[in-house]
């Protein structure tokens, strides 16, 4: 029996009265439970939890019965399990009543404060979002849907594979399971993630992790790993579902946990290593009673014979996907299914030929024949107003993710000119229809965003609102309104990979083309959304590995570059860095070493090895290219002088910061010399200059330079400017480095001024409050910075969330002015509280922890 059933448990409350704190009415129920077992003073409760080798700290069973924060779910159910084997009850405790009370609390804090759980139900009560919460696109129902009660998905929790050939339905059983869940309202969470590649999956799991602890990592991946630990102690019931996982290794440290809630992952793979981590449900073809039902259905009154019904499911293999492409086929041209049977017959024979494979054989291992069902129902579509454009269209697409191309490529200049007749809006318009038909043959489908608007007239995605202007305008160009935005276009891959067997060298190379080109312009719409730089992502990776070659000749196409840099900017540097190893090794391939493009492929990859971490690597690198360099370009080259400062800083940054300031102040005068002081590289030359020459103890120097800069900006703004007034703050922290403290103090407090009247939750706020307690401790009232850290860390964890760097950050300065105002006691308890969520969060192994014990040390020293 449970606590509640013997009648000596607190029965569940709805909740608090009106007007009462849900902190406080929550903390009521739990100082009450504490009386019902027994009652005890703080130490009493202590030395229980140490007793049943459930060990608590002093100060988190006082925070969690009277402080002023709401207590952590793991305290509250380590305390009452303390609490009942105290008592000497049988069995275990009703934790779930407890949990349902703490999940009550939370939401009721939801729309006030931030934590694990709640930060996402904050910025979704902002935002105007509310629980059920779906990231990524789940693909539309498919028509006609047949239910196969023997494939259906466990209830969970747990680990599900849907493992099958191509085509059987693996995706829409997964979509149909999530669909089924949200409808019944027994589903909080949906994350689909596409598993094109590593990156894709990365991208689709930081995402979530990112919007649902309200914390970004230092890269994708270590955020997208965090979404683990959010899920294994959500509140929440969450289904997550990777779709479409080719290489096994793409998941590795990014599993979801096993319960409480659901994972399901589609492939047609079936490893021992990968069904050891799931249970199996393996999705075979219909069976023929199966295939029957499904024609029976789609095709209704033109259904015909029985006979004819399953003669066709047996010509195609009864492949879901095939008898969904021949229904729509036979539904758009009217046709019997014994007419059909024998244009499949001719076509398959004809492919045969033009498809030389092993004998009855197609991808995937289905009947030949299926190779024409693709084949005559694109053929159908590009007959179709506007002929001859869903062709071309579905060349570009067989050469993309299958998963999710986003609509917004499709209005794209180089995809516009897949129809070759007309121009501007109206080859937009052809594209668009083109797409349609493709999708009226049930060759693809348009899948829409969970959080998609309307689109509306004189806006672009991502863009400023502009005047209508009749239609005529293009992607960013005021004026545009595109159809697709926010829609991802989903194609098999049977009938990519059969589009893709059928091209011919012409056709390939212009599909390749118009695909590359199309990227990247939907890399420069302006005010790109991380949705759409994250779906053009994938869809470049795609295109890489199919068309590699085509994109490196004659020279490699500005799409490998953006690709590498977007991965990079998205938080995978590591990724950006292997990538332009890639890159660089199919460069060197084809171009002498001394070729430009063999030297500017070598910067970009220094680059990244820079910002993946490696910034003594990085020096080397830059510094051997600024050589191969110099036997190219004449010594004055921007390019040669631009690679003499990246060697520069990051030998700065790798820890030599005077040898950094001697090389850039050489270069900063040649550069005034060559460019002019106020050439964009001279400013950048100066600003680095500066940073190293404090770096290296020279803060004259670096305030002379800076104080430069702030006079130049307040010649180009006047005084009152934010820009100026953070240019001034930049110099005046030289001067607190002299001495003069209240002035880097007065320039703090103006800058302030501005940027709380501007936007007082934005990070460049916040540090400029981090700078102002700073050097309030350090002009010697360490008492002053506490006051003004304890609002500060109150705010990062409400806008940045716990896990955030610059919220422990504080955490560690907090404690530190704590231990100087002689409160270290005080520094001691958060400290130690620090140093365990810095090992959940960063891991055992983070610098950070050494940092944050040697404060603790120090703390209890000053106790």
């Amino acid at each position: 029996m449970t606590d509640d059933e013997n009648g000596t448990g607190t029965a569940p409350h709805d909740g608090p009265g009106a007007g009462q704190d849900p902190i406080a009415w929550f903390k009521g129920l739990l100082r009450a439970h504490v009386q019902e077992r027994g009652g005890g003073s703080v130490r009493v409760l202590t030395e229980a939890a140490a007793a049943a080798g459930l060990p608590l700290a002093r100060s988190t069973i006082g925070d969690a019965l009277s402080g002023p924060h709401a207590p952590g779910r793991a305290t509250v159910l380590t305390l009452v399990t303390v609490l009942h084997r105290r008592a000497g009850l049988p069995g275990g405790p009703d934790l779930s009543t407890w949990v349902r009370r703490h999940e009550h609390m939370e939401d009721l804090l939801s729309a006030a404060r931030t934590g694990t759980r709640s930060a996402a139900d904050a910025r979704a009560s902002v935002q105007g979002r509310t629980w059920p919460r779906r990231f990524g696109i789940l693909p539309e129902p498919a028509k006609a849907f047949l239910p196969r009660p023997p494939v259906r998905v466990p209830p969970g929790p747990g680990r599900f594979l849907l493992t099958g050939d191509g085509g059987v339905g693996k995706t829409q059983t997964a979509a149909e399971y999530v669909r089924a869940r949200l409808a019944d309202g027994t589903l909080d969470l949906v994350v689909w993630v596409s598993a094109s590649s590593r990156e894709a999956v990365v991208a689709g799991l930081a995402e979530a992790a990112e919007d649902l602890t309200g914390t970004v990592g230092q890269d994708a991946e270590g955020t997208a790993a965090r979404l683990e630990r959010w899920l294994a102690k959500a509140g929440r019931t969450w289904c997550v579902v990777v779709d479409g996982l080719d290489a096994p290794e793409d998941l590795d440290g990014l599993w979801p946990p096993s319960s409480p809630g659901v994972t399901l992952v589609t492939t047609r793979r079936r490893d021992a290593a990968l069904q050891a981590r799931g249970t199996v449900v393996d999705l075979a073809p219909f069976d023929p009673a199966e295939s029957l039902a499904y024609l029976t259905a789609r095709l209704g009154a033109q259904a015909g014979p029985p006979a004819d019904l399953a003669a066709l499911a047996a010509d195609l293999g009864h492949l879901p996907l095939a008898l969904a492409q021949v229904a729509a086929f036979l539904l758009d041209n009217g046709l019997t299914v014994a007419c059909y049977r024998e244009r499949l017959a001719r076509e398959g024979s004809r492919l045969a030929n033009l498809v030389p494979r092993a004998p009855g054989t197609v991808p995937d291992g289905y009947p030949l024949p299926l190779s024409a069902v693709w084949s005559l129902s694109v053929e159908r579509a590009d007959a179709l107003r506007p002929a001859g454009v869903a062709g071309p269209v579905m060349h570009v697409l067989s050469l993309l993710d299958g998963t999710g191309v986003p609509g917004e490529l499709l209005a794209t200049p180089a995809l516009a000119a897949l129809a070759p007749h007309v121009s501007g809006a109206e080859a937009r318009d052809e594209v668009h229809d083109a797409l349609h038909n493709l999708r009226r043959l049930s060759l693809v489908t348009l899948d829409a965003a969970a959080d998609r608007r309307p689109p509306r007239t004189g806006t672009t995605t991502g863009a400023t609102t502009g005047p209508d202007t009749g239609g005529t305008a293009g992607p960013g160009e005021p004026g545009f309104a595109d159809p697709l935005a926010g829609t991802s276009v989903r194609i098999h891959t049977l009938p990519q990979r059969a589009t893709r067997d059928r091209l011919d060298a012409q056709e390939r190379r212009a599909a390749v083309t118009a695909a590359a080109q199309a990227l990247v312009e939907g890399w420069q719409s302006p005010g790109l959304p991380a949705r759409l730089d994250r779906a053009l992502r994938a869809n470049a990776l795609v295109l890489t590995g199919y068309a590699q070659e085509d994109l490196l000749s004659p020279v490699p196409h500005p799409v490998l570059y953006r690709t590498g840099h977007s991965l990079g900017e998205s938080g995978q540097a590591a990724a950006a860095l292997r990538h332009f190893r890639r890159l660089k090794e199919a460069v060197d391939a084809r171009f002498a070493p001394d070729d430009e493009i063999s030297l500017d492929t070598r910067g970009h990859l220094a680059w990244w090895q820079a910002k993946s971490g490696d910034a003594a690597g990085a020096a080397r690198s830059f510094a051997s290219l600024y050589e191969d360099q110099a036997l190219r370009y004449p010594p004055e080259h921007p390019q040669l002088l631009q690679t003499r400062q990246s060697a520069a800083v990051w030998r700065g940054a790798a820890g030599d910061p005077q040898a950094a300031a001697v090389e850039l102040r050489e270069l900063y005068a040649l550069r005034v010399r060559v460019l002019g002081a106020d050439h964009r590289d001279t400013l950048s030359n100066r600003n680095h200059l500066a940073n190293f020459l404090s770096a290296s103890g020279d803060h004259e120097g670096a305030l002379e330079l800076h104080e430069q800069a702030w006079r130049e900006a307040e010649a180009r703004h006047g005084p009152g400017h934010r820009d100026v007034l953070r240019a001034r703050a930049a110099a005046m922290r030289h001067r607190g480095e002299l001495g003069d403290v209240p002035a880097v103090l007065g320039a703090l407090r103006d800058l302030l001024e501005v940027q709380q009247e501007d936007d007082p939750d934005s990070p460049d706020t916040f540090a400029t409050r981090a700078g102002i307690a700073e050097w309030t401790a350090r002009a010697g009232d360490p008492a002053a910075a506490v006051r003004l850290l304890e609002p500060l860390l109150a705010d990062r964890l409400r806008v940045m969330g716990p896990e955030h760097p610059h919220t422990l950050g504080t955490r560690i300065d907090l404690a530190r002015r704590r231990t100087a105002a002689g409160d270290g006691a005080r520094a001691a308890t958060e400290l130690t509280a620090l140093i365990a969520d810095q090992r959940e969060y960063l891991g055992p192994d983070h610098p950070s922890l050494a940092v944050s014990r040697a404060a603790l040390a120090e703390a209890e020293r000053g106790a």
